[in-house]
């Protein structure tokens, strides 16, 4: 698989690791090491780190692949996350506000526009931003 070069930054390096990991309706996140550590510690440092939801951590965790690009921007995708996403031998990779995505391009809906429900999401956090007197 190949990260588009616009989804690098001009800081990633040979030695960028970024991590790939299962997600809703077969959709693969991709995370970078920064917001990773960020997951990480929202899990240990809160009551998420339970022992009833600890085999839940371990089933995701064994799934997570570290992966480093090549000067192109290459990476292999492991055989357990191409088999989850239904990834054969082409795969869509998209943007979200957080994440990037990478999805079998059978499983992804081609939309033109944000469903109602997505726009409805990003006015409440505008709305709750004004409420808190951030500009």
């Amino acid at each position: 698989m190949t990260l588009p070069k616009t989804w690098r930054l001009p800081s990633d390096a040979e030695d960028t690791v970024f991590y790939l990991m299962p997600g809703h309706n077969r959709r693969i996140f991709l995370v970078t090491e920064e917001r990773m550590e960020s997951i990480y510690d929202s899990i240990v440092g809160s009551s998420m780190a339970s022992n009833d939801k600890m085999d839940s951590y371990i089933d995701i965790g064994s799934k997570i692949q570290e992966i480093v690009l090549d000067k192109q921007g290459r990476f292999a995708l492991n055989p357990t996350l191409a088999e989850f996403a239904g990834i054969k031998d082409k795969a869509v990779f998209l943007g979200s506000l957080v994440y990037g995505v990478l999805v079998a391009p059978e499983n992804w809906q081609d939309r033109n526009a944000p469903r109602e429900s997505s726009l409805d999401i990003l006015q409440k956090m505008e709305e709750r931003k004004n409420e808190h007197g951030a500009v």
